[in-house]
């Protein structure tokens, strides 16, 4: 059965990244990650393949930085699932999602509004180009508000990657929630739900810098209804202060970095 959070139950992969509780995981949760071991090996077999392509060498900088092979295993990828990246952007964890979940699998691509009109409707092209390039033919590129995604039950797997903090400074935990909770219904019972985010520290103008507080991050999705939350340390730096924009040269691409996931019940 799956727990609600508590300090006795959030597991870690390392007790090295600050603000996460350090725990052994149980042996159920290993038993279970050892049944789709090889499913998982494929997903990672493809992503490997993916990083070999022409099309992808303009992204090997930030490879580097996002670790995709990681971010793969950790999340428990397989081939055949259907999947969101949430914000997609410009598509780079889309391009990783679709290998991931091969021919047989999806992705779903989301963008909103908003950001299919930021910087003169560039930052959505380079989405479209990406696909096309790629032939990610597995990949639907779709425009839907954050808090009105229509589908029900549908996912395996939703990743967000550093973006929440925009939207918890500026709509608030309740609009954040919202966001969530529309998260939550479309994915199955027992799917995940994956953030990551640059880590900011209590007493910082966390907006100015885009950053966030994971004690933040987990506190709404627990509110959301999220369980048997998880957190890895791939993308740890120690050397950053947390006091630096992200974009600040010194750490662009290279911030310290919150990575969770938890599950629908």
């Amino acid at each position: 059965m799956m727990k609600p959070f508590s300090p006795a139950l959030r597991r870690t992969l390392s007790p090295t990244l600050p603000l996460m509780a350090a725990l052994l995981l149980t042996p159920a949760f290993a038993s279970v990650a050892a049944d789709n071991s090889q499913a998982v090996a494929k997903a990672v077999a493809n992503v490997q393949t993916l990083l070999k392509a022409p099309f992808h060498q303009a992204e090997l900088e930030q490879d580097k930085s996002r670790l995709p092979v990681k971010m793969v295993q950790f999340l428990n990828i397989t081939p055949g699932m259907t999947v969101m990246d949430l914000g997609a952007g410009g598509g780079y964890s889309t391009e990783i999602l679709s290998a991931a979940v091969g021919d047989k699998g999806t992705v779903y691509a989301q963008n909103n509004h908003h950001l299919e009109q930021m910087a003169s409707g560039k930052i959505i092209q380079q989405l479209y180009s990406r696909i096309e390039a790629g032939k990610l033919d597995n990949v639907k590129a779709e425009i839907w508000e954050m808090d009105a995604i229509p589908l029900h039950n549908q996912l395996d797997l939703v990743f967000w990657g550093n973006n929440i903090h925009d939207y918890y400074h500026s709509i608030g935990e309740q609009g954040t929630l919202a966001i969530l909770k529309n998260v939550y219904a479309a994915l199955k019972p027992g799917a995940t739900f994956a953030v990551v985010d640059h880590i900011g520290t209590a007493g910082n103008d966390n907006a100015k810098l885009h950053r966030i507080q994971p004690e933040l991050i987990k506190a709404v999705l627990e509110k959301a209804g999220f369980v048997d939350a998880e957190t890895s340390d791939i993308y740890h730096n120690a050397a950053d202060s947390h006091e630096l924009s992200v974009f600040d040269k010194q750490i662009f691409g290279h911030t310290d970095r919150y990575f969770i996931k938890v599950k629908k019940p």
